[in-house]
């Protein structure tokens, strides 16, 4: 329960609420008047109240005060407003909501994943609060597999409906991973594939990747993933002049082929104005003639080449055969992501894979925790 209204204070450009649970809050008028929940659409709950329509330092008429509701009277307004004590109190200033889609990041190895996360494609498809645990790991850790997909090629596709909308790129909703005969990716040849970030010459990266296994006979192909932010947090804690080099330089990334030509910039490193990491982007494939100063392009290649042979060490990548009717689920700004070479002539390996953003990702967290069922 939300505390009560014990009193109210008032001062030039505002109040306090004083609630009896001991807390004080401060309220400015021209944030109680911008937020006035008479004020939203009926249907949409959007803001329909125009901001302009009133000065900064609007005072009100009258404030009064129950101990469950505040009671304001505008100048511009004929009837009250009113502000119930528990929205008053969850959207106090200065203290963000809480949000259901947020949840700490755990970092690993080798070593302290004890294995992939793992949850069943029936269940989820059956259960809303499983769904939403398997959505919630998958952040924490950026990492996990669905089994039980079967190995019909449309099974992993229609799984994404269940999440949100799978994202188009140039190579379409979705890509087929295999040996090609006319190849215009590294990923549609046998050759193994070094740890990367897929698709970093896009303006926004994709966020998370799903890859569903159809068939995997051939010898090889072992799929290869480690936690691209823990070899950075490493990188910052052994080598942080390269760490800070890889945060502030820009690098050039461009895929092309006859179809299209897609470039972007920005630095391999991203963290939040908290320390914590936001994004990887690391594709030496990708990468573009770097175009850096002269002065600069030798700093630039000895903080890539020092994050290249972290990620390198075995101790942080762990190996896995994906088998027909699994499905892998990763954030593709985080979690790195290769394989081993295969022998196309012992048999068959088909992958089909899509796109789904870390917002849709979210957004499905957030209804299903507020639904469980």
């Amino acid at each position: 329960m939300p505390p009560k209204i014990r009193s109210i204070d008032s001062y030039d450009r505002g109040i306090i609420v004083n609630w009896d649970s001991g807390e004080s809050n401060e309220y400015p008028y021209i944030w109680l008047r911008d937020n006035d929940t008479a004020e939203l659409h009926p249907s949409t709950l959007e803001r329909i109240f125009d901001l302009t329509t009133v000065a900064i330092d609007i005072v009100p008429d009258d404030v009064r005060s129950t101990d469950t509701e505040l009671i304001i009277r505008w100048p511009d307004r004929t009837d009250d407003s009113s502000y119930m004590n528990a929205w008053l109190y969850r959207h106090r200033p200065g203290v963000c909501r809480p949000d259901p889609a947020k949840i700490a990041q755990k970092l690993w190895n080798r070593q302290n994943l004890q294995s992939i996360p793992r949850f069943s494609a029936e269940k989820c498809i059956g259960s809303r609060s499983i769904l939403s645990r398997a959505l919630l790991s998958a952040k924490e850790t950026g990492l996990i597999i669905f089994d039980g997909l079967g190995d019909n090629p449309i099974s992993g596709e229609s799984f994404a409906d269940l999440i949100g909308f799978k994202r188009q790129t140039n190579f379409g909703v979705m890509f087929e991973v295999e040996s090609k005969r006319d190849p215009n990716n590294l990923a549609y040849t046998a050759a193994a594939l070094p740890l990367h970030i897929d698709l970093t010459n896009q303006e926004h990266v994709p966020g998370y990747q799903f890859l569903h296994c159809v068939n995997n006979s051939a010898v090889g192909g072992d799929s290869v993933f480690a936690d691209g932010y823990q070899i950075c947090a490493d990188l910052q804690q052994q080598q942080p002049a390269m760490f800070e080099r890889l945060k502030e330089i820009d690098i050039p990334c461009r895929f092309h082929d006859r179809e299209c030509d897609i470039r972007q910039r920005r630095p391999v490193i991203s963290q939040d104005k908290n320390g914590e990491f936001t994004q990887l982007v690391f594709n030496a494939h990708l990468a573009d003639v770097p175009d850096m100063p002269s002065t600069q392009l030798f700093a630039f290649y000895e903080a890539y080449q020092a994050l290249m042979a972290l990620a390198r060490q075995e101790q942080y990548s762990v190996r896995y055969q994906l088998q027909p009717g699994e499905m892998v689920m990763f954030d593709n700004r985080r979690v790195m992501h290769g394989r081993s070479e295969f022998d196309p002539a012992t048999g068959d390996r088909l992958l089909r894979g899509y796109y789904i953003d870390r917002g849709e990702v979210d957004s499905r967290i957030r209804v299903l925790r507020r639904q469980p069922a």
